[in-house]
This record gives structure tokens, sequence and C-alpha cells, in this order.
């Protein structure tokens, strides 16, 4: 036939003679495992030393564009010859993966790895080699030297599966709700003006100055008070009364936002000192006790200060009274009055409230 010669001809130059057999043929770059490497690897997975008729491999590693290692792998085993392309980011992974192949391919059940071996590339997830139709090579009188396979004929290459992402655990049971933090108790200080009635001869201004403890609806306040001079007369008789005394007090704080309304009730002793003018007058100072409520308001326009009105009620509990003494019969210059009332405006300065 004229087209046997054409034909064989063809044969000649597309099929590529398989290497000897027993020959590793291994190309690497530098800083990638040798050949001896790759025997070692191939050893420690088959149990064993391979013999020169059972295997035959040719192998060469090139570095992609993108800086991979590409594996271009060719495997002759009892005549039959198959081929693979593998590329990985580490050039060591190709030497693993280059072993486990041949090892399959002399004996499948050589899939087991060695645990004292490290493996850093997983098998193809591609059947296993043995189980592919291989299809057996011409014999060596009818082909032509090995012939480098061009760039078209190259099988396409397959990346190495990536390791699988480490496995989420997920505790579906309900979360045990946890309590609320508690809020810790702040303090303030203010100090406070105004004017009181009662307590005195006659109306008189004061100062109160306070601190103590806050807690989100409640108050405890500590109080320093003192009322200014005022003068009673008889006569040609006359005393001048003052009042200085500390006090303690229970508030509930009411509102929100920033308006808040405190109300109170506490107590207060102290003394008043009164400086007597005329014949046979004296300075002395008597007892004071007294029990008072408050009721006000606080407007927190920042986060650190307030403006406080309070208006606060006093029943006298104990006085002292202040005498002329006369031989014929003493004469009263002045007594508190048993109820008296104060109106106060102050600033006050807040840290940590818990409101």
């Amino acid at each position: 036939m004229p087209f046997a010669p054409l034909l064989a001809a063809l044969l000649v130059t597309q099929v590529p003679e398989p290497p000897a057999e027993g020959a590793i043929v291994w190309q690497a770059p530098p800083g990638c495992p040798d050949r001896a490497a790759l025997e070692r690897a191939i050893a420690g997975r088959l149990g064993r030393v391979p013999t020169a008729q059972e295997l035959a491999l040719v192998g060469q590693i090139g570095r992609t564009s993108a800086g991979r290692y590409h594996l271009d792998l060719r495997l002759t085993v009892a005549g039959h010859t198959q081929t693979r392309a593998l590329t990985t980011r580490q050039c060591a992974a190709l030497v693993d993966a280059a072993a486990l192949l041949s090892a399959l391919a002399l004996d499948p059940s050589a899939a087991a790895v060695d645990p004292a071996l490290p493996v850093e590339l997983e098998p193809s997830p591609e059947p296993p080699l043995p189980d592919e139709p291989i299809e057996p090579d011409p014999p060596a009188s009818q082909v032509a030297p090995p012939v480098e396979p061009t760039p078209s004929a190259r099988p396409e290459p397959v990346d190495a599966p990536e390791p699988p992402p480490p496995a989420v655990v997920v505790d579906l049971a309900e979360p045990t709700p946890s309590p609320p933090p508690r809020r810790r108790p702040g303090g303030f200080l203010r100090l406070s003006g105004g004017f009181e009635v009662g307590a005195l001869p006659r109306p008189t201004a004061g100062l109160d100055l306070a601190t103590g403890v806050l807690w989100r609806r409640a108050r405890l306040e500590f109080h320093g008070v003192y009322l200014g001079p005022q003068t009673e007369a008889r006569g040609v008789n006359s005393v001048t009364v003052s009042l200085l005394a500390a006090g303690v007090q229970g508030c509930a704080r009411l509102g929100r936002a920033r308006v808040e309304f405190p109300l109170c009730g506490g107590f207060e002793m102290g003394g008043l000192r009164g400086e007597g003018r005329g014949p046979g007058a004296r300075t002395g100072t008597g007892f004071w006790t007294a029990a008072r409520i408050s009721a006000g308001v606080a407007w927190h326009f920042h986060r650190l200060l307030s403006l406080n009105f309070a208006a606060q009620g006093l029943l006298r509990l104990a006085a002292a009274r202040f005498d002329l003494s006369d031989p014929d019969a003493p004469v009263r210059l002045f007594e508190p009055s048993p109820v008296s009332l104060r109106l106060l405006l102050g600033l006050e300065v807040r840290l940590g409230d818990p409101w």
C-alpha cells in the first residue's frame, strides 16, 4: 500500500521512546531535592528499594511564571507507561508526589504513608494510577529516540490540592446568660449656698458642704453646715447667735435622663454659739439637734457636673436658749423656732456616677 511508509513515519515522529528500564532521570533546579532524595522517598513508601527491572522514571521540575514549581513525570512499570503533571508551591512536595505515584504503580497497597516520613503533598484526587487503562509501549525497534514534547502536546498542569481548612466546632448548646456587670458606686462633692429662717433670730445666709456615695437609685450624704450670725436685742442687752453643725441623710434618686429628683431624710447635730452684750453679758455655746427632710431637683448638664436646688425642712429636737440673768426675773433673749426652713442652690461634681 502506498500509505504504509507514510504511516510508519508518523509513528516514528510522534511516539516518544520510554526511558530504559531501571533508569531514574531526575532534573530539578537548585534548592530542590535531588535524585538521591527521590530514591529514599520511594524506598520509604514502598518498604523496599525497587529493582532496575521494576521501575523506570523520568522527572523534570521547572518554575512557572507564577513562581510555582511544575513537575512533568513519566513512569514505566512492567512495560506500561503513564505520565503526570503536578504543580505546587513547594518543590519538596513534588518529590513526595513522585515517590507516592511510583510506589502505587509498583504496589497498590503502598498507598498507606509511613508516619515517620514528612508528607507535604496529598495524593492526586484522580483515581489510582494502576486502575487507569495503560497502553503498552511499542517494541523498541519501532520507536524513534525520545522527542521533547511540544507545548501543545504537554499535558494540562494540575494544581496539587490545597490542604483542607481546619474543622470548626460549633457548640449548639444554648449558652448560659451571664449576669449583667454590677455598676460600682460613684462619689460626689457639692457646695451650696442659700438662706434659712427659724434657727437664728432673723433670716440668715448659710453654706452647706456635702460629700457622699452615689448608687444608681440612692445617695448617702454627709453635710457640714454654717449659718451666719444674727442678733436679738432686749433693751440694752443683746445676743448674736450663729450655727455650726454636721449631718447625714439618705436619699432616693428619682427621675431619668439628665433630671434627678432626690428625696432625702436625716438629722444634724452641732452647736449654737451666742455672744452677749450688755451688763453681765457673756459668751457661750449650746447644743443643737434637728431632724430634717429634703426635696430637690438636680440638672445633670454635664457628665461630671450638676446644678442642684433643695428645700429642707428642720424639726428642732434639742437646742440651747439664751437668757438674760436678772435678780428679779430672768429675761429670755432668744430661743430657736421649733421648725425652720432652708433653701439651697449648689454646684455638684460627680465621679463614676452609675446614674
